[in-house]
């Protein structure tokens, strides 16, 4: 895997979804429909936020629609992190499904969620990627690899020097390594 650069697999930036920060929920869920419905070879799931320049300031993805359509969750991260701060620093089954209930998580009728995800902005689901989740055109799939186990929000975005040039989805490196083993000789 350390010969393999990151540039051999990922998605090319002109070929991803983009949005802008003021576009609708509804506005992303549609181009990732349009994008299913058109490319059954490469369905994305997310999408990348840009300004008017083509700069990069974030990302849609799934995990960010469903934390922006139930917002309890921002509450409750906030008491997760204290537990997990003050324990073994994991998740218990009782945890998750205590805070269902704790939390009253879901409990709002299918008309609320509709209401609620027609009035969110893109700048209010998106996620402003951290330095861990860019990585270079030149990085090993190994790299990026050990970013997704260790929990990196996915996807990564791929850098040459300072310009974005793609992105790497999780299940696309998958995919290469999937090959790779089928391959083998044993």
């Amino acid at each position: 895997m350390k010969e393999i650069q990151v540039k051999t697999i990922m998605i090319p930036k002109k070929d991803y979804i983009t949005v802008t920060p003021d576009d609708s929920l509804i506005d992303v869920l549609q181009a990732l429909e349009n994008a299913r419905t058109s490319d059954k070879s490469h369905a994305h799931r997310d999408a990348l936020v840009m300004d008017a320049s083509g700069q990069i300031l974030g990302k849609v993805t799934m995990i960010d629609i469903f934390k922006a359509l139930e917002p309890k969750y921002r509450k409750m991260g906030v008491q997760v992190d204290e537990v997990l701060a003050g324990g073994k620093g994991e998740l218990t089954q009782a945890l998750i499904v205590d805070a269902i209930d704790d939390f009253e998580l879901w409990v709002d009728p299918e008309q609320t969620l509709c209401e609620r995800g027609a009035a969110l902005k893109v700048s209010e689901v998106m996620h402003a990627p951290d330095e861990l989740e860019y990585l270079d055109e030149e990085d090993s799939l190994e790299k990026a690899l050990h970013r997704y186990v260790m929990g990196v929000h996915q996807p990564l975005i791929v850098k040459r020097g300072d310009t974005v040039t793609g992105v790497l989805r999780f299940g696309d490196l998958f995919e290469k390594i999937r090959e790779g083993l089928l391959s083998c000789a044993v």
